[in-house]
């Protein structure tokens, strides 16, 4: 069940080097303007940084300044092993990996990270804490593929990023919103962002 303080929840967001830098911060403005939402805490890899340079011609420090309620962020760096949310003490009520490259996959499923997302991805498992993947990968290889099957078996939801059309969005924002409304759904958290099949 996840876990909230005072009916608040706090949530750690990471990001790899896949491809789809602009879903993450799309993701993080949906979160942190959600009122049940206390904190989020974000970390990013080097190679999302460039994924975002080369994507949306983007520095890390203007997707940033660009999130609402900066007062409910708290930003870590890849190599901040000490950071709280690498701890089991820390109650947190989901992580999501967003994008998760296929070698961030591969990193998490083997136990084997070096980087502050995985291992807060390792604590979401060993906890039995909600753990998103949202892979951005294809097609997808054999290695891939029995590395999500590790950690669906391991106890975390793989969520590809998969448009849906039965709500005829008309534009990529309403595409996003209506996936990042299905990861909120599994994360606990209410929201309007789409139109839900009747």
């Amino acid at each position: 069940m996840p876990i909230s303080k005072g009916g608040k929840k706090e949530i750690v967001v990471c990001a790899s080097g896949a491809s789809g830098a602009r879903l993450t911060g799309r993701f993080l403005t949906r979160l942190l303007a959600n009122k049940e939402i206390a904190r989020v805490h974000f970390t990013a890899s080097e190679a999302f940084r460039l994924v975002l340079e080369k994507e949306e011609r983007q520095e890390m420090d203007s997707l940033l300044k660009a999130l609402p309620n900066r007062s409910k962020l708290s930003v870590y760096a890849e190599k901040e092993l000490g950071a709280p949310v690498a701890s089991g003490s820390y109650p947190i009520a989901g992580t999501v990996v967003i994008p998760a490259s296929a070698s961030t996959v591969g990193a998490i499923a083997s136990g084997s990270g070096q980087k502050l997302g995985h291992r807060c991805a390792e604590v979401a498992l060993k906890e039995g804490r909600p753990l998103l993947v949202v892979v951005r990968e294809t097609p997808m290889s054999l290695v891939l593929l029995r590395n999500l099957v590790t950690l669906r078996e391991a106890g975390a939801l793989v969520i590809p990023f998969i448009p849906s059309y039965y709500h005829r969005p008309l534009t990529l924002d309403d595409v996003e919103d209506h996936f990042i409304m299905r990861l909120f759904d599994h994360l606990g958290l209410k929201s309007n962002l789409g139109r839900r099949w009747k």
